[in-house]
């Protein structure tokens, strides 16, 4: 019996006791959902609906929501952030609703482009309800975190809860939270458990298409459990600028950074655009950045987490190491750059002089530009350049990165061995030729490659896997471990059209070391931009299975395929040698990339004689040119057969493409 009456005991007591666990989980439970309602309620006033009218219904890819989204209350007198993404389509009208049902007007007054925010306002004849802003320094890892919106039904706010994440994202610019944020919510809050706003959300990518459309990277991650906001406290600081400025740039100094892993690669300055912050401050290349307003900073990525998060107008001092010298400077960041153009010393390098150790050193001059900087400082067919401004110049890489650190109208020195004797010579760098190179100026180029290619060549399949279309290509015949360059044709599906290619190009990509890759659209159709990244494989499979250099690859197309190799060409970002577009003007999306040390694109635009297109063409030859890219104009005669080409364009195309190894 004492034994029955301690086990009954004993299972009072547990059952007891797991009732009291299971009140208090339920207490904890509600005292849980009691906070996330307090929390919502504080600042759900200030969460206000936004609907736009008007604008586009797609950019670039991306097909832009048309329903409503989400703004956040900053200022007592009217003005409201939200998210840029919701604002990409440029609408005509904007309609915000606050939380009691009342409509407004309202204007866009600016934009962070850096943070990718819009700033509204309204005129609602009364205060309006302020939240409070969490300081950044009291935001931990593990926290609540609560993502509003205020969408379809706009009585009532869009609760999804998490954590906070991470903090100091994107190179210091955002937090990050767990929580599923939708398209809706962006410009919404992301909320602690008191009710205070840790930021606004935003989607947002360390890598972006291009500054024209940044405001959707990152939108691809919504309700990923990868979401960002930028910390309101940030956006309260620099609301009184905002409001004075209207847009909000990002800062930029106007340097060129060496390749490699941010993470590991010390910032070594490697070339310096004309006209920016960093050439007012007399920066030098091989200078190495040590310090930013007092933070030392040993790597690339560093330096980002320092520069990204400031704007336009932010003065920053910063220390350079320079041949063992410490240097101390100021520099006021920018918001734009001028077009970055490429010095010209006018030479064609030799094209064997690939690998240190495998020729003489130096660099072979293959052929003097005509009236070029090199022929007026006196250089020679056959001359060996072995420094530039006191740079060891042992292969054509090592003069292109050298010429990289140089501009138009900078005076260079050089260092020439002619005849086993070494010449000093001074020469002034111009900007980049638009002029093909006469048949005259080439013939010293002829020789063994007007030897005649094979007349049995025929054409091998690329497949690229997961893609229904089957690209083509032929290969030249190189000595001595020359690494061929490409020429990738844009044809139109037929058979019979890849044969005739071939027929036509065969004889000048032999001459030329170019690998002739023929591409067809999907399923014999015309080309569209969904084709992209078909070429983008393409291009990518090509330089793997087929050793070409890719940096070296050149594209065209006619009309679709035409604006098709813009696109191609335009997004690779320095991969790219040309393009040759034939009645083609640039795709009404595209907006071109900034030019760069490392970005060498040339452009041959051909108009046949009586285009339609003649006057978008001849629009987008000077807008390439403002832009910086050495465009060439070409004009043709019109054929019957419309892709078919005439023996003296091919005859230009050829000269041209000669013309692209040019330093």
């Amino acid at each position: 019996m004492t034994s029955m009456r301690i086990a009954l005991t004993t299972i009072a007591l547990t059952v007891g006791i797991a009732c009291s666990l299971k009140t208090a989980g339920a207490q904890l439970a509600e005292l849980e959902q009691q906070a996330f309602d307090d929390a919502v309620s504080t600042v759900s006033d200030s969460v206000v609906q936004i609907r736009t009218v008007g604008g586009l219904d797609r950019v670039g890819k991306t097909l832009i929501s048309q329903g409503p989204t989400t703004g956040l209350i900053v200022s007592a007198d009217g003005y409201i952030v939200s998210s840029a993404f919701n604002f990409a389509a440029q609408p005509s009208s904007i309609l915000v609703r606050l939380a009691d049902g009342q409509q407004f007007a309202a204007e866009l007054i600016g934009r962070d482009k850096n943070r990718m925010l819009v700033l509204l306002k309204i005129n609602a004849g009364r205060p309006l309800p302020v939240p409070v802003a969490v300081v950044s320094d009291e935001i931990v890892v593990g926290q609540w975190a609560i993502a509003l919106g205020r969408t379809f039904q706009s009585q009532q706010v869009d609760i999804s809860i998490g954590i906070v994440s991470a903090t100091n994202r994107m190179y210091g610019r955002v937090i990050q939270t767990d929580a599923n944020i939708s398209v809706a919510n962006y410009g919404g809050p992301l909320v602690d458990i008191s009710g205070r706003v840790l930021g606004v959300l935003v989607p947002m990518s360390p890598q972006a298409a291009s500054d024209e459309n940044a405001e959707l990277a990152g939108a691809e991650f919504y309700d990923s459990g990868i979401g960002f906001a930028v910390p309101l406290e940030h956006v309260l600081k620099v609301l009184d600028r905002w409001k004075a400025e209207t847009d909000l740039l990002p800062g930029k100094l106007g340097i060129g950074m060496a390749k490699g892993d941010a993470h590991v690669t010390e910032p070594k300055i490697t070339s310096i655009w004309p006209g920016s912050p960093a050439a007012t401050a007399k920066w030098q290349a091989k200078d190495v950045i040590t310090s930013i307003n007092g933070t030392q900073v040993s790597t690339q990525a560093q330096l980002r987490f320092e520069i990204m998060p400031l704007y336009a107008g932010d003065s920053i001092r910063v220390t350079l190491a320079r041949a063992g010298e410490e240097i101390q400077t100021e520099v006021k960041l920018t918001g734009t750059l001028p077009p970055f153009r490429h010095a010209f010393l006018g030479i064609l390098p030799g094209t064997s002089d690939t690998t240190e150790g495998e020729s003489p050193e130096g660099v072979s001059v293959r052929l003097v530009w005509p009236e070029g900087p090199a022929a007026l400082a006196g250089l020679q067919a056959n001359d060996r350049i072995t420094k530039l401004d006191e740079i060891p110049i042992k292969i054509p890489s090592n003069l292109q990165v050298a010429m990289d650190a140089c501009h138009p109208d900078q005076e260079v020195s050089l260092v020439v061995i002619r005849d086993d004797k070494e010449l000093n010579l001074t020469a002034t760098l111009a900007a980049m030729p638009e002029e093909i190179l006469s048949s005259t100026d080439v013939a010293s180029l002829s020789g063994k490659s007007e030897e005649a290619a094979e007349e049995t060549a025929s054409l091998k399949p690329l497949n690229v896997p997961e893609f229904s279309q089957e690209a083509v290509y032929w290969s030249p015949t190189l000595e001595g471990g020359q690494q061929p360059a490409m020429l990738l044709c844009l044809s139109d599906g037929k058979t019979d059209q890849n044969q005739q290619l071939l027929d036509d190009w065969q004889a000048a990509c032999q001459r030329l070391g170019l690998v002739l890759l023929i591409a067809p659209p999907k399923q014999d159709s015309s080309w569209e931009s969904d084709d992209l990244s078909y070429l983008q494989q393409l291009v990518r499979l090509a330089g793997q299975r087929l050793n070409v250099d890719r940096s070296r690859t050149v594209i065209i197309g006619q009309g679709k395929a035409g604006q098709l190799a813009y696109a191609l060409s335009m997004a690779s970002r320095g991969s790219s040698a040309g393009v040759i577009s034939i009645d083609a003007p640039l795709p009404r999306t595209l907006s071109p990339p900034q030019t760069s040390p490392s970005n060498r694109l040339a452009v041959l635009a051909i108009e046949s004689d009586g285009s339609n297109f003649a006057p978008l063409i001849r629009r987008d030859v000077e807008k390439l040119r403002n832009q910086g890219y050495p465009t060439t104009w070409l004009q043709k005669p019109m054929q019957d057969d419309r892709n078919s080409l005439d023996s003296a364009t091919r005859s230009s195309i050829e000269r041209w493409l000669i013309g692209l190894d040019r330093l």
